[in-house]
C-alpha cells in the first residue's frame, strides 16, 4: 500500500479554506465558456464564478497605464499628422526631420533664401 504524501500543514489550511468544485459539462458548453473567459480578457474560471455570484471586487484600472497608452496614441497620431519629412535621394526611403537638427536648419535656410512667406506677407 502507498504511502499518504506529506503535506505541509499551510497546505493543509489552505486546502480546507479553498475546496475544490469541479463539474463536467458537454463538449459544446465547454467550448463556450472557455470564450466566455477569453472575452473577459483571460479571467481564471474561479473568478468567473465569483463575478457570477457577484462575489468578485471590481478590479481598480490601473491609471498609469492608461495614461500611457493615451500619450502614445495622442503622440503618434500628432507625429503622423505634423512631422515634416523627405525622401532620401539615394535610397527613396523616408527621412524624418528632428527639430533643431542640421537637416531642419537647411530647410529654414532654403525657404529664407527663396522667399517663403505667409501668403498675405506677399501681398503686401
Amino acid at each position: 500500500m502507498a504511502k499518504a504524501k506529506h503535506k505541509p500543514p499551510a497546505r493543509v489550511r489552505y486546502e480546507q479554506s479553498h475546496p475544490v468544485v469541479s463539474c463536467r459539462v458537454d463538449r459544446d458548453t465547454y467550448e463556450l465558456l472557455k470564450q466566455r473567459l477569453e472575452d473577459l480578457g483571460g479571467a481564471s474560471f474561479a473568478d468567473f464564478v465569483k463575478d457570477s455570484l457577484g462575489l468578485l471586487q471590481p478590479k481598480m484600472p490601473d491609471i498609469k497605464k492608461i495614461k500611457e497608452k493615451a500619450w502614445s496614441k495622442g503622440y503618434n497620431q500628432a507625429k503622423e499628422n505634423y512631422q515634416i519629412w523627405f525622401y532620401c535621394a539615394i535610397c527613396g526611403k523616408r527621412i524624418e526631420v528632428e527639430p533643431n537638427s542640421d537637416a531642419h536648419k537647411a530647410i529654414l535656410g532654403y525657404m529664407k533664401e527663396h522667399g517663403w512667406g505667409h501668403k498675405s506677407c506677399h501681398g503686401q
